[in-house]
């Protein structure tokens, strides 16, 4: 018995302690920081970027019990892929309009947003490809829970088996990917929805996926209000399996939330919630236009101003990252000079709450401009952008994309149209090689054969023109044709475009007739196709990928990018003739069957008769008796 006690108190005290020794042997860690890249004409881009690190998900060493360790990492990813054999997902939502022309590339090369709507790639292993459609299936299922969004209509006749992998993943990482079952293989599936809705329900997944919940460090600065009303946003989140040998492995989480929004218009919805016209005092008049004491040209912006941070987002930065002792947060403003731009970080202690003591408080700067969260007691933090000029902003040569891409549907025809795709090299140097991704729905008939290529100068300068064979600026091609309503149509065209050229790709496809049930509920809006993916191959980094000197490197290397989707609109029946059928149907069955069933159930007799059958009734005659005894 004396043995029994000693060792049900050894088991208590393991429990009490492990808690305490799990948090000494961590590996997992957070990181996050704020990048502010001030555009032209007034705009400002925000990129949040949070890494999290798990614990090892594979013990090297086995236990008493089976005791995972999360450590601020969220719980519900690691269910999520192993159960459906998932090693890498990327999950990627994104609204508005990029406009590249003025604000040069898309953050991070684009590798952290999707097209229009969401955009769904997956590394999964599976012994063939019906397993990994059922797989992916009820990995759709529990996404659309998780991120509140529709992404179960991602089924089999909208993903996409992709074979060349080498533009859209680092093929050196491979050997990081843990395989379960020897017999099985890895599948790299993408899938996207057009258009989908985002909003602040798909914000909130991911803020809770954080250790901080979105309530203090830089997440505190995320309000979906401010996000969701701004000119362009992407929010993105991937998750690799690493492996550093066969007993140690990890999950890596990368989230990345961008948007742009307009300086001027964000500060004057703070001064006027409601929207007012401005009052005459504060109106900038352009004094190169006429200008008396009634007519006034008001100029586009200020070419003077100043803003903190908590007038963009709303609120101010609550505290700092307390989960990571080695890592500090950071906030960096790029895209200014410090002849025209200043910058700087008000440290606001905990309590201090009235406007006047705030503002009295002084300023911090430094000469990078990037500012570090570092206060050992709870502070909050408000960054402080002010400029002369707001003129002197500018993008060099290298933030400016390397292709411009645009796609179009033409015709007017019921049954036929043609898509057009235009891909411009702004380039006066060099010719550059690119990877068009194509998806499109079963119900879009391509003819491939019908494939017509164009070329015509950007612009007119003293730039030799491309005087070789159209058809041999296709290096390669890669079609899978579609299944009727099973799989979609997979194209891929390995391009070279030329210096100061325009290269226009035409198709023609034919519209079918749909099934009553195949049409969406507002089937006269039309059928939303997805985006196209456009990658800008670095041709050098992939001659050297597979040596191991360029491992990890591929985003920094390949742009990529999305085209706009696109609105197909087919011969649509008219759904109110089954309606209109189906109520004269009734209303003639009914008339009948009534006057069927009246010559039924009712007997035809004379109007003599009616009166006698109505006053032999007994009720007739008991009332009859009531008046004669009266």
């Amino acid at each position: 018995m004396l043995a029994f006690n000693t060792f049900i108190k050894c088991i208590i005290a393991y429990i009490l302690l492990l808690p305490f020794a799990s948090a000494d042997i961590s590996t997992g860690s957070f990181k996050e920081k704020l990048d502010l890249k001030i555009l032209p004409k007034d705009y400002m881009l925000s990129s949040f970027n949070f890494k999290l690190k798990s614990d090892n998900i594979v013990s090297p060493r086995t236990s008493l019990f089976d005791f995972k360790k999360h450590n601020g990492f969220s719980r519900s990813i690691e269910p999520l892929l192993t159960k459906n054999g998932v090693k890498n997902l990327y999950i990627k939502f994104t609204k508005g309009h990029w406009d590249s022309q003025k604000w040069g590339k898309l953050p991070n090369n684009g590798w952290s947003s999707g097209g229009s709507g969401v955009e769904i790639w997956a590394m999964m292993e599976a012994g063939n490809k019906d397993e990994v459609i059922k797989n992916w299936n009820i990995l759709m299922s529990e996404v659309s829970g998780i991120f509140c969004s529709s992404v179960s209509f991602i089924n089999s006749e909208k993903i996409t088996f992709i074979n060349d992998i080498q533009s859209y993943y680092d093929v050196d990482l491979l050997d990081q990917i843990p395989i379960d079952n020897e017999d099985n293989e890895l599948f790299f599936l993408r899938g996207s929805l057009a258009n989908e809705a985002v909003c602040t329900e798909n914000l909130s997944p991911f803020l809770r996926i954080l250790p901080t919940n979105g309530k203090t460090g830089l997440s505190s600065l995320i309000n979906g209000n401010r996000l969701f009303d701004s000119y362009w946003n992407s929010m993105s989140i991937d998750v690799n399996t690493v492996c550093t040998d066969d007993s140690s492995c990890y999950l890596d989480t990368e989230i990345d939330i961008n948007f742009v929004v307009n300086i001027p218009q964000a500060i004057a919805r703070n001064e006027r919630p409601t929207p007012k016209p401005v009052p005459a005092e504060e109106l900038q008049c352009d004094p190169n236009k006429k200008l008396t004491e009634w007519e006034c040209f008001p100029l586009l912006s200020k070419k003077s101003y100043s803003f903190f941070l908590s007038d963009i987002f709303g609120t101010y930065i609550n505290d700092s990252n307390r989960f990571n002792k080695e890592d500090v947060s950071t906030i960096s403003i790029t895209g200014i000079d410090d002849e025209h731009w200043s910058t700087g970080i008000k440290v606001i202690p905990r309590g201090v709450d009235d406007k006047d003591e705030i503002e009295a408080l002084g300023l911090l700067g430094t000469s990078n401009h990037v500012y570090e969260l570092k206060e050992h007691q709870k502070t909050n933090y408000d960054i402080y952008v002010g400029t002369t000029d707001n003129t002197k902003v500018s993008l060099n040569e290298s933030e400016y994309p390397p292709i411009y891409v645009t796609r179009s549907l033409t015709g007017d025809s019921q049954d036929k149209g043609v898509m057009r795709v235009a891909f411009t090299n702004p380039s006066q140097e060099r010719d550059i090689t690119i990877r068009y991704f194509e998806t499109l729905p079963w119900f879009i008939r391509l003819y491939v054969s019908s494939l017509k290529n164009n070329v015509k100068p950007h612009k007119n300068l003293d730039v030799p023109k491309f005087t070789g064979d159209v058809n041999d600026l296709i290096i390669k091609t890669d079609i899978k044709p579609s299944i009727i309503r099973s799989a979609p149509l997979h194209m891929q065209h390995t391009l070279r475009i030329p210096k100061n050229s325009v290269v226009m790709m035409t198709f023609d496809f034919e519209k079918p007739l749909l099934n009553y049930e195949e049409y969406p509920p507002d089937s006269n809006h039309g059928f939303e196709v997805e985006a196209a993916v456009v990658v800008v191959i670095d041709e050098d980094f992939e001659e050297n990928a597979m040596n191991g000197e360029t491992r990890g490197l591929l985003k920094s290397h390949n742009y990529i990018m999305r085209t706009s989707t696109l609105l197909l609109t087919l011969a649509t029946p008219d759904f109110s003739m089954p309606y209109n059928v189906i109520t004269i149907t009734s209303t003639l069955m009914a008339f009948s069957f009534g006057l069927i069933f009246n010559l039924l159930t009712k007997r035809v007799v004379t109007f003599e008769d009616s009166k006698k059958l109505v006053t032999d009734r007994p009720l007739v005659r008991l009332l009859k008796g009531l008046k004669i005894k009266k």
